[in-house]
């Protein structure tokens, strides 16, 4: 009998469908088994609820999800990466099975590691990589926006560089996350006058992990001279137009901030090693932080649901009712 998926589609803004896919096995290819894969609300939600999308084209249909953790099943005569019995992390979207090339096996989960804490790894990696790109480290000062899944890893990861962080989110349970995790100071918006008083006087690194434009106008006020914006969320992405230049003389071009994107890295390593911090290097780094138990993964990995139930774990997540960051679904 041939190999089949259920995969999950996005037919249009709150309109998920499951479809039966065939699978094609082959030497090139290993066969595996969904086990876990976690939602990324930022990207998810957006699509779920029809936000202006980020790139012209074609929006719907479209797969969902890309953080996926699965066993290989059967591994094709020519592959090398992976064999049967391992975990493996890739972007494979939310099915319960897909066939994966040697290339595309982003990661081999460590024995140690459960398979839901490892789904969160790529979440972990955008908080990651904001950190490295913006040259956070000891002793830096760093003011983090938005204390979702993002905001949260690079409070983290930022901690683990040495730096002094402040976390901005209106909400109390998220807040109260990043003082977990090491945060100075954590509170809502209209309450920075009481964060540290070196937040007064400027960050070093500003990670901003929201569209608003309110927002991004406090990015710009909280940055200090010759600091960096390193930019996680979509400013301005389905807001109207702000009241604010969001370029602002005042701020950008007095203190001579540096603005830039952080959310990608590079994807594969290069044969003479130039790419240090490449996707594959940087997700090892993280999982073997979370098998060591240095990262925290209970905020993430505290609400867990079956897959079947993915359109209404959309819709409890939009409207983060109870404080969650993510959720995960069980295969």
């Amino acid at each position: 009998m041939a190999e089949t998926a259920k995969v999950a589609w996005l037919e249009g803004p709150r309109q998920l469908v499951w479809r039966e896919e065939p699978l094609a096995p082959g030497a090139s290819s290993h066969l595996c088994k969904t086990l876990v894969s976690a939602v990324s609300p930022g990207t998810e939600l957006a699509a779920w609820t029809g936000a202006p999308p980020l790139r012209p084209g074609k929006v719907y249909p479209r797969l969902m999800g890309y953080c996926n953790v699965a066993q290989v099943l059967e591994s094709g005569a020519g592959t090398t990466c992976a064999a049967p019995g391992d975990r493996v992390l890739s972007f494979a979207s939310h099915r319960d099975r897909h066939m994966l090339a040697d290339a595309d096996v982003l990661a081999i989960i460590p024995p140690a590691l459960d398979s839901a804490t490892a789904s969160i790894a790529y979440l972990l990696h955008l908080g990651y990589n904001a950190v490295l790109r913006s040259g956070v480290g000891p002793g830096s000062r760093v003011v983090v926006i938005g204390l979702g899944p993002l905001g949260l890893a690079a409070t983290m990861m930022a901690r683990l560089a040495g730096a002094d962080v402040v976390g901005v989110s209106d909400q109390p349970a998220l807040a109260a996350h990043a003082r977990a995790a090491g945060a100075q100071w954590a509170g809502a918006r209209g309450a920075l006058a009481d964060a540290p008083t070196w937040c007064k006087a400027g960050a070093d690194t500003v990670i901003a992990t929201t569209n608003a434009w309110d927002d991004w106008q406090l990015a710009l006020e909280t940055a200090g001279t010759m600091a960096t914006i390193a930019v996680l969320g979509f400013p301005g992405r389905g807001q109207p137009a702000p009241a604010a230049n969001p370029l602002d003389s005042r701020h950008f071009y007095t203190k001579q901030l540096r603005i830039e994107a952080v959310g990608m890295a590079p994807e594969r390593r290069d044969a003479r090693g130039f790419l240090r911090f490449a996707e594959p290097d940087n997700l090892a780094f993280i999982l073997s932080l979370l098998a060591d138990g240095r990262l925290n993964a209970a905020p993430y990995t505290a609400w867990q649901r079956p897959a079947s139930e993915l359109a209404a774990t959309y819709a409890a997540l939009e409207t983060r009712a109870q404080g969650q960051l993510t959720s995960l679904l069980l295969w």
